[in-house]
């Protein structure tokens, strides 16, 4: 019997074929511009900003495709699991399990990465699953990140709503950290550790903010998702200002969801957090090595999330989304 297809890792001659496999799927849409570049995807393959994952058919034609990405300027080694597709007339066939199957272990082995992290979609549980299968720990959960119309027009499906992701982490070596807990989550981040843990020191995070530090913090703006995502490195006395004024930037620009991320290897995250609460940011979940170290999210959502549609795969990504939704009701006023 003839073998239809293979799953195998990425090699120059499937560039042309990744192309015109995204093409298929997103036409000309598709909001990472360099995914149109053939010569762009062997570059980064050979830099190893992007490792790939393919699946061809007797024929040569690429039909899956699967990368992970040092997507991340505040720490270089974090490789981010994206970028899952199948083209349209394979779908409802094993090609995308099995392509889970040999990438989400086989890239970060065949590489040598050490740190790895995704957002597993929460409108199906098929990449939950995958995530799951192969020991990533669920840390968080980012309510109404992805527009719904693109990801329905790439799956042939209506358009629900925005859809949440649940943040899965995994890392190939423990690197041991003192993490100060803000009091106000105490309860809900060790619960959020307890997967993953590899020897952290947790101390309380109530320390004041310093008067003797400037907050140093970059606001990136994603308008084509309506996302816009603030990273604060070094958070100071003139905190409240700086996210003030990120938050207004959001506003003009048209940002549904904001999220704001904070290193939980200082005392004075405590306090960032109450102030951020008080702007109606509510929690996200843990971000392991967001920052070399570990860092925490908050995030804020313009209206109300598409709870709805939310489908969740493991009793403990249940439990985050509790914890989650509780928090951002506090946030809008509810009892």
């Amino acid at each position: 019997m003839a073998v239809e297809w293979t799953v195998d890792f990425f090699k120059p001659d499937d560039a042309n074929g990744v192309v015109e496999l995204f093409r298929s799927v997103y036409g000309n849409d598709y909001h990472v511009k360099s995914i149109y570049d053939p010569e762009q995807l062997i570059a980064e393959q050979l830099s190893g900003k992007t490792y790939r994952a393919v699946v061809r058919t007797a024929a040569g034609e690429i039909i899956g495709h699967t990368a992970f990405c040092a997507t991340s300027s505040l720490n270089p080694s974090l490789y981010e699991a994206l970028q899952l597709l199948v083209r349209h007339d394979w779908r409802g066939t094993s090609v995308a399990t099995e392509l889970n199957r040999f990438a989400i272990p086989g890239i970060p082995v065949q590489y040598g990465l050490k740190q790895v992290w995704g957002e597993a979609v929460c409108n199906h549980v098929s990449s939950q699953r995958a995530y799951t299968e192969n020991r990533y720990a669920e840390t968080g959960c980012e309510l109404a990140l992805l527009p719904g119309a693109g990801m329905a027009r790439s799956m042939k499906a209506a358009d629900t709503g925005r859809v949440a992701v649940i943040v899965v982490f995994r890392p190939y070596e423990a690197r041991p950290q003192t993490i100060y807990l803000p009091p106000i989550y105490w309860k809900q981040l060790e619960y959020l550790y307890d997967d993953f843990d590899h020897g952290h020191r947790f101390l309380p995070g109530d320390g004041p903010l310093s008067a003797e530090q400037t907050t140093q913090g970059k606001l990136e703006l994603y308008p084509q998702v309506a996302v816009a995502r603030m990273n604060f490195t070094v958070i100071g006395s003139d905190f409240p200002e700086l996210l003030t004024k990120f938050d207004h930037q959001a506003s003009e620009n048209g940002i549904l969801v904001s999220q704001a991320f904070l290193p939980l290897t200082v005392a004075a995250t405590g306090e960032a957090v109450d102030i951020l609460r008080r702007h109606g940011y509510f929690l996200g979940g843990v971000m392991p090595r967001w920052f070399g170290d570990d860092g925490l999210l908050m995030q804020k959502v313009l209206g109300s999330p598409n709870f709805e549609g939310i489908r969740l795969y493991t009793d403990r990504a249940k439990n985050i989304l509790e914890l989650v939704t509780a928090d951002w009701q506090r946030a809008v006023g509810h009892s």
